[in-house]
């Protein structure tokens, strides 16, 4: 054992009493008082599919309210029934999917690096979340690799508990948001997407993507990746007043290829690894911008009545919620899209999930939208 070691085992045993009183108060009495996703309260038969998550705010839960406290955020007042693609999976795949358990999961930063040091289990910063979703509010790229978050680095050492588990699980990665399409770096690429900084910048998120995969595969080389491409600033609401030419937007569109590029290199040279481009899918289904920059988006429907346009607000009739994160048909359709994207990619056996599914599941968020009385859907 170091040196270093040594004095912080000493440390930590003098203060175990304190600590120890503190996770109880911090994590366990909050983790018991709160009631659960109904699929993550079950108990884990052996055969699921074991999924793991890296990335940002796209993918961290809404109904975490530790480290997203604010009542504002994530549907604001229809914040119970706005849901998040991974909390969608597991209400109606948790017979199938394992996310891990709902919980308290994390510490503060430096109590992390405290526990590295030890050789524990680490995890920053505190958030309820599913225990294999590592995403976090606010990530950059480096946050894959680098402190104080190193998402990649504590989730392997998590699969490294159990590697018998992780063989046909699956890490999915989605970051890039703040770091390839920051307001200062997409003004950039619009003058010109070959700019030495846009250029940097998307060239470093490719070089920590590239390196959280490597480590992954060199520990766990029988689990799959999925790398999810960047989506386009451009298409977000409050942007529309933007870019408003044909040469501004196709010179975004070049930026962002070029990390959508490395991304489907990366899957392309191991087979394990599959690319999910993310703008595609989003203007299958609510277009783009017309071929002077405007904004001419197609509209949703779902079902009578519903009608789903590439708007911001926390009615389920928006894409976007007023916080400009996806909303919850978003996340529905985004989770369906994955399903079969996953089978497809790597012959999994996840059971599509039906249109009636999907209307089914969203129907508690359009009766809350609309006054009407909530009904239970059987799926959840």
């Amino acid at each position: 054992m170091s040196r270093l070691r040594r004095v912080l085992l000493i440390a930590l045993c003098g203060a175990l009493p304190v600590v120890a009183g503190l996770i109880v108060v911090r994590l366990v009495v909050p983790y018991l008082l709160r009631p659960l996703p109904a699929a993550a309260a079950a108990p884990e038969p052996f055969g699921k599919i074991r999924f793991a998550v890296l990335g940002d705010s796209d993918s961290q839960s809404y109904h975490d309210t530790l480290m997203l406290g604010d009542p504002r955020l994530r549907g604001g007042a229809r914040r119970a029934t706005t849901w998040q693609w991974t909390e969608v999976l597991s209400q109606l795949r948790g017979d199938q999917i394992d996310f891990g358990k709902w919980g308290a999961w994390g510490t503060n930063k430096y109590r992390s690096y405290f526990d590295e040091a030890l050789g524990l289990l680490a995890r920053t910063p505190p958030k309820y979340d599913y225990r294999y979703n590592f995403a976090v509010s606010g990530a950059v790229c480096n946050q894959l690799m680098g402190h104080p978050a190193r998402e990649a680095i504590r989730l392997v050492d998590l699969m490294d508990t159990e590697p018998q588990v992780w063989r046909g699980g699956v890490v999915l990665i989605r970051i890039g948001v703040n770091d390839v399409t920051a307001p200062e770096v997409v003004d950039e690429m619009s003058r010109d997407p070959s700019a030495p900084h846009s250029v940097a910048v998307i060239h470093g998120c490719m070089e920590a993507i590239g390196e959280a995969v490597a480590l992954i595969r060199k520990h766990h080389p029988d689990t799959w990746i999925v790398l999810v491409g960047v989506l386009s600033d451009a298409d977000s609401p409050d942007k529309f007043g933007n870019w408003r030419s044909a040469t501004e937007m196709a010179r975004i569109e070049a930026g962002l290829d070029l990390f959508d590029n490395g991304l489907r290199k990366l899957a392309a040279a191991d087979r394990h690894v599959y690319f999910l481009d993310d703008r595609a899918w989003f203007r299958s289904l609510w277009g783009s911008r017309d071929d002077r920059g405007h904004p001419f988006y197609k509209t949703v429907h779902l079902s009578p009545g519903w009608a789903i346009t590439n708007t911001a607000g926390d009615d389920p009739h928006n894409a976007s919620l007023s916080d400009g994160h996806a909303g919850v048909v978003w996340n529905t359709l985004w989770a369906q899209h994955l399903v079969t994207s996953l089978n497809a990619a790597f012959g999994l056996h996840i059971r599509p999930l039906t249109d009636a599914e999907v209307i089914d599941f969203l129907q508690p968020s359009f009766a809350a939208q609309s006054g009407l009385p909530l009904v239970t859907s059987p799926a959840k």
